[in-house]
């Protein structure tokens, strides 16, 4: 059977364990949290805490989809120019051995690191945490406040490529959590990192939703022109907002769509009724977000290869390392002592 693997999807935590994630106050009154909770019937679930039940959830839903692999990602605090930890602005994060302890506890997950360069040590969590098994590495552009065409993050993006980790960079307008800066999300910033050699994707393929001022998904096709190392995924691209995106992208050339992966962007839930044409009214896959979303992109036709593409870049010597036998710091000793509280 071919393996059907989603390379972007989330977990959160409310906060009851600041060491293994929270979303700030303000975070949790947003109208995007507010709305995933309620449409998540989170109360369902099983745990004694939301964070129990968010982990449960999340389980549940891997276990039980018709993909064979699903790469769940941490998410790095917010740091400065100095290195240090941005404590009050950090509105979302979950540690990178919180996810790597969620690989451990189910096969079908493989673990995807959150790093933000601006921490003092990148390098040294890079190191660290590929040595457990993650071999994709998140940054989020427009939430960390990473600039990535800064010649700072250079040794960085050389150390991913020296480890032939895989980076991975939010592109386009950010909505869904507080924003340092919405310019650092354009696909033309990751040139520095491309030109290391290190293997990039560009999250969500640098579109952007239908109300945004303005769109990077040309500067993502130029930028794909240029870089062979440069993959862009579809995650978000199902729901209402991004609907014209995934045409777009289908009707792209051949050597553009031969570098697309499979990504949901789940617990982001794709738009059932802004496809119905393509999928039907009453689909089987409808009560299931992680299958409804992978059926909405099949119905484009992206070729052969579009869902397992994530693992020929994760195991570049020809085998993809799931924490077998690695024993990792907790989480509360790998933790900045700012995010500790």
């Amino acid at each position: 059977m071919t393996p059907a693997v989603d390379c972007h999807t989330h977990i959160f935590c409310w906060g009851e364990n600041p060491a293994d994630g929270f979303i700030s106050e303000a975070q949790r009154r947003a109208w995007t949290t507010r709305l995933l909770i309620w449409a998540t019937r989170i109360e369902r679930e099983r745990g004694a805490t939301i964070s129990e039940k968010l982990r449960s959830l999340v389980l549940r839903r891997i276990e039980t989809s018709m993909l064979t692999h699903v790469v769940v990602l941490a998410q790095d605090a917010v740091y400065g120019p100095d290195g240090l930890l941005r404590d009050s602005a950090t509105h979302f994060y979950v540690s990178n051995d919180y996810v790597l302890g969620l690989a451990r506890d189910c096969p079908k997950v493989i673990p995807g690191a959150s790093i933000n360069p601006w921490r003092r040590d990148a390098v040294a969590e890079l190191e660290r945490c590929f040595a457990a098994g993650a071999r994709l590495i998140k940054v989020h552009t427009a939430i960390q406040g990473v600039d990535p065409s800064l010649a700072r993050f250079e040794s960085f993006y050389r150390r991913a490529a020296e480890l032939k980790a895989v980076l991975m960079f939010h592109t386009g307008f950010e909505h869904s959590c507080h924003v340092v800066s919405q310019r650092y999300t354009n696909p033309a910033l990751l040139e520095r990192a491309l030109d290391t050699g290190v293997t990039v994707i560009a999250a969500h393929s640098g579109t952007c939703a239908i109300f945004d001022p303005r769109t990077y998904y040309p500067a993502f096709v130029r930028t794909m022109r240029r870089y062979p190392n440069l993959y862009g995924d579809t995650a978000v691209l199902a729901t209402a907002p991004r609907f014209f995106a995934l045409r777009r992208l289908s009707l792209a050339p051949d050597w553009l769509r031969r570098r697309i992966l499979h990504g949901s962007d789940y617990p982001f839930p794709p738009s059932r009724w802004a496809f119905l044409a393509r999928i039907g009214l009453f689909p089987p896959e409808r009560t299931h977000p992680l299958d409804l979303d992978l059926k909405i992109k099949r119905s484009f036709g992206f070729g052969g290869g579009y869902e397992s593409r994530i693992l020929e870049l994760l195991r570049p010597s020809g085998r993809l390392c799931l924490l077998e036998g690695v024993d990792t710091p907790s989480s509360r000793q790998s933790l900045p002592e700012g995010l500790i509280r």
